[in-house]
This record gives structure tokens, C-alpha cells and sequence, in this order.
């Protein structure tokens, strides 16, 4: 016999906090599996249809039908015990409850599901794992659907979720505005008053051992301490089980935002500024809907070379600088996977002349051959009507305002990841690294929050925050490939970068 609903402390709390404030709009039930969130959830969800009787018109989404069907479950124990004599109509997912209020089930894969919710009055919409969701676009076209006409029932949105899988937007829009349990104004959902709860399994004294169940969340992440550290504790901070995992690590690759470039290929005591320019790369990956980035890395062809306090051996590769131009929130926050819609080729370029200019370079000294951009930047688009010798491109777009790139060699995704992969890993070991300094903030904020493609492994998910790491694949594929640079005119270098990563 199923028995009724009993709260822990922690789920108390967030009840008596959404009583307090009269004007609450949404809530986000974050943290570490096992703290009772979906429960939670589940008895939000019979409150609102209690109270607001036939005024409520809700949705339950979850973008997996096996999570789904477990809610299902768990509501066709509890909505009869609580209100006898409604009725669920299995083949719609709905729920015409005795007092009259309504709830649809839904099974939302992707962006297009949206169909089911068009046109429908929803005064209340939950989602369980909202981080299910690759970005927010989706979800903020399914709260474009919360409206009533009955003045009794105020709309609410309640979402449970865990920082793992694609917790890079719930941070940056809900996570990093408040502490838990302080209600603040979301500008991401137009400025309504939102709250965030964080829990873990130790908040839930219903589990039989929590001890036995925290190893094996620990076991289950198979070595990866951001996943770990995600779905033990809820952590924000390095979640998502990256698709980098710990080849990735502050202590290792991270070096101090005030680098000086080294001094490489010098001869007979003879240097000069050529010395430091030689070796700088630009990776760049264009974008307006989505973020542009454009990376300054060296490569290091020398032995000996010390920077920032550590000793970088031959075949690194240092990030050194960025232009990232993204969509900024109302308060000043970068919104790290949206796109600048006013940014153009020009605007673009002259922020690149300006970050080279405050390392003493100008376009020049890098040159097209070692400026790498994504190969559609060299696409043709069509002829200009007055020479139709000239073909349309972004790349001749940019060339009008001095930066002139080539197009990304082709490769294969998976063989570039792994070479990052490993330059990553070797970094601060004595072997060929590859290093971000901390004035490369984009690099450093999504790199964590790129995951792995689910029918590809190997790949990366082409959903992720991945604008920055494209850049830096790019170069790092072109270098590789030796069809870029000085070393075609100067072989005495030509195969320093392989001598670097077999040695």
C-alpha cells in the first residue's frame, strides 16, 4: 500500500519559502542525485493542482519517455489518494483531476516537440532534469506558453536539475545571480522572481544507505571527479562531466593572465621582435547566432622555455589572448553559447587588430597562412557584380579590414579532439602540453561544459559551448597537417612540432 507524502526537512524548507513569497514565479530544485528533487517536484506539482482547482492547466515535460513513465508512475499512485475520482487518459498523458483541474505528461526529445504546447494556456509548466536541455531556447519557448485568464491562479514554473549533463546555462543564467534560497530577478525569464534550492543525498533521510549509494555514484563516474563532484554534491563550479574530463585541469594547463612571450630561434645571440612572432597562430570560429572567438596561441619550438613559472617543452602549444563576442546579459554576464547579432566581419576584425596590438603585433606578423578560421569562412556565396572573377566569401570580407585567414584543413573532428586531448594531458608532465592562460576566460568557462556526442564518443556534441575549442582544434589540426605557416620557407623548423610530440 502506497503511503502519503512525507517531506524531509529540506524539502520543508523550499515549501515554506514558495508560501512566503506571494509573487513567485519560478523555482529551480538544483543539486546531487538522490536528494529527493523529483519527489519534491511531484508534490509541488499536487499542491498547485489542489489549490488552484480547475484554474490550473499544467504540463510535467521530461525529454527521456523512461523518465518520464517512472513520473507516471509515481503520479497514478498518489493524484487517486489525494483526489478520488480522477481520471487518467493514458493514450493523451493526461490527468483530468476530480476538481477540475488538468495535467498533461510530456515527452519533449527536442526543440520541434514544441508543436504539442503550441497555442495551449499553461498556468503551470514542471520540467524534471531541465539540464536535459542542451541551451534554454527550447525551454524558453515553452514558458512563451504560461498565460491564464482566470486572476485567482498565479503561473508558475518549477524545474528540477542536476549540473550534469548541460548544466553550462543554468549556471551562468540562474546559478551564479543568487544564493540558494534568496529570491533574485532572472533576466534570462524576463526579469520574473526566481529561486534556486540546492540538495544532496544527505538532505534525503529516506535513503536506506547513503553511504554504499555515494560510492557507487562515485564508481559510476569512472574516474572523472567533475562528474563526481556534479551528481555527489551538486556542483556547479566544474560540472558536467566534460568531454575533456581530467585531461583538464586548472593546476596543470592554467597559467597567469601577464605572460610574456618567449623568445625562440634564436641564432648566434642575435633576436629580435621576429623571435616572439614568429610562432603565433590565430584559430578563429565565426559566428553571429552562435559566439565568434578567435584564439592567440604560440607554439613552442625551443627547449627550455619557462613561462608563468612552469617549464613548457618543445611541441606546446600556449593560449595566450582571445577575442570572444557573445550576448551579454542585462547585467553585464556573457552569455557563453549566444551569439552577438550585431556583430560584423568589421567589428570582428578590428577586435582581433586590437588584442594582437596589446602583444605589439599587428596583422602582418601572424599572416594568413597561420590565421586559421573555420573552413566555411572560405565558402563561396556567389561573384561581386562588378568582377566576377571575385568570389563572395567571408574571408575576402574580412581581408577588406586586414585579416586575412585561410580555411580550416579538412579532418576528421574525433582525430583533432584527441590530439587536444593529449596535449591537455601532457601539459605540466614533461611532455608536450597544451597550456590556456587565464586571460583565455571563454576557453576556461566552457571547456568543462563540452560533452560528448551520445552516438559518437569520440566526437564532441555539437550543442556544446564548443566555439572556443573549435578555434584551437582548427590551429592545432593545421599545424599538424604541416601546410600552414613558416615552415614551407623555413625548414630548419619544419618538423620541430613533431620532434616535440615524439620525444
Amino acid at each position: 500500500m502506497v503511503e502519503r507524502m512525507q517531506l524531509s526537512p529540506w524539502q520543508r524548507n523550499v515549501i515554506a519559502c514558495m508560501e512566503q513569497v506571494v509573487d513567485l514565479n519560478t523555482v529551480l530544485l538544483s543539486g546531487g542525485r538522490g536528494g529527493g528533487k523529483s519527489y519534491l517536484l511531484l508534490y509541488v506539482i499536487l499542491r498547485q493542482i489542489i489549490e488552484n482547482g480547475d484554474g490550473h492547466r499544467g504540463v510535467l515535460i521530461r525529454t527521456d519517455l523512461a523518465g518520464l513513465m517512472k513520473l507516471e508512475s509515481m503520479l497514478m499512485d498518489y493524484v487517486p489518494m489525494y483526489l478520488p475520482g480522477s481520471k487518467y487518459f493514458k493514450a493523451k498523458r493526461q490527468w483530468q483531476c476530480s476538481n477540475g483541474a488538468r495535467l498533461n505528461l510530456i515527452h519533449q526529445s527536442d526543440a520541434t516537440s514544441f508543436n504539442k504546447l503550441q497555442g495551449e494556456d499553461l498556468s503551470h509548466v514542471y520540467i524534471d532534469e531541465l539540464t536535459q536541455f542542451p541551451d534554454p531556447q527550447t525551454v524558453l519557448r515553452i514558458r512563451s506558453s504560461m498565460r491564464t485568464i482566470d486572476k485567482r491562479v498565479r503561473p508558475l514554473f518549477v524545474a528540477t536539475a542536476n549540473p550534469f549533463p548541460h548544466g553550462w546555462w543554468c549556471r551562468d543564467y540562474i546559478v551564479t545571480k543568487s544564493r540558494p534560497g534568496r529570491v533574485f530577478n532572472c533576466e534570462l525569464f524576463g526579469g520574473v522572481p526566481t529561486v534556486w534550492f540546492k540538495s544532496t543525498l544527505r538532505d534525503n533521510p529516506h535513503l536506506a544507505n547513503p553511504d554504499q549509494y555515494e560510492a557507487d555514484l562515485k564508481a559510476s563516474a569512472f574516474g572523472d571527479e567533475s562528474r563526481a563532484r556534479a551528481e555527489i554534491f551538486g556542483d556547479w563550479a566544474g560540472s558536467a562531466a566534460g568531454f575533456f574530463g581530467t585531461a583538464l585541469s586548472e593546476s596543470r594547463n592554467m597559467l597567469p593572465a601577464d605572460l610574456v612571450l618567449p623568445m625562440q630561434g634564436v641564432m648566434n645571440g642575435v633576436y629580435g621582435p621576429i623571435n616572439q612572432r614568429k610562432w603565433v597562430w590565430l584559430g578563429g570560429d565565426w559566428g553571429t547566432a552562435s559566439p565568434a572567438a578567435n584564439i592567440a596561441m604560440v607554439e613552442i619550438v625551443d627547449d627550455g622555455v619557462e613561462m608563468g613559472g612552469k617549464h613548457i617543452p618543445r611541441g606546446s602549444w600556449v593560449c595566450f589572448d582571445e577575442v570572444y563576442c557573445c550576448g551579454v546579459q542585462q547585467d553585464g554576464s556573457k552569455e557563453w553559447n549566444r551569439g552577438d547579432r550585431t556583430l560584423t566581419t568589421k567589428k570582428f576584425a578590428e577586435a582581433t587588430r586590437d588584442m594582437l596590438q596589446r602583444w605589439g603585433m599587428v596583422f602582418s606578423d601572424v599572416g594568413r597562412r597561420r590565421t586559421i578560421m573555420d573552413s566555411a569562412v572560405t565558402a563561396q556565396l556567389g561573384f561581386t557584380a562588378e568582377k566576377w572573377s571575385a568570389p563572395v566569401t567571408l574571408a575576402n570580407d574580412f581581408e577588406r579590414y586586414g585579416l586575412k585567414v585561410t580555411g580550416s584543413p579538412k579532418s576528421s573532428r574525433a582525430v583533432g579532439w584527441q590530439l587536444m586531448k593529449r596535449l591537455l594531458n601532457g601539459a605540466d608532465r614533461g611532455e608536450p602540453g597544451l597550456y590556456i592562460s587565464e586571460r583565455c576566460e571563454s576557453l576556461w568557462k566552457t571547456l568543462p561544459y563540452c560533452i560528448a556526442d551520445e552516438k559518437n564518443p569520440e566526437d564532441m556534441e555539437k550543442m556544446a559551448p564548443d566555439h572556443s575549442a573549435d578555434a584551437v582544434r582548427y590551429v592545432l589540426t593545421a599545424a599538424n597537417q604541416r601546410q600552414h605557416g613558416w615552415r614551407q620557407s623555413n625548414p630548419q623548423h619544419a618538423d620541430a612540432f613533431w620532434r616535440g610530440l615524439t620525444a
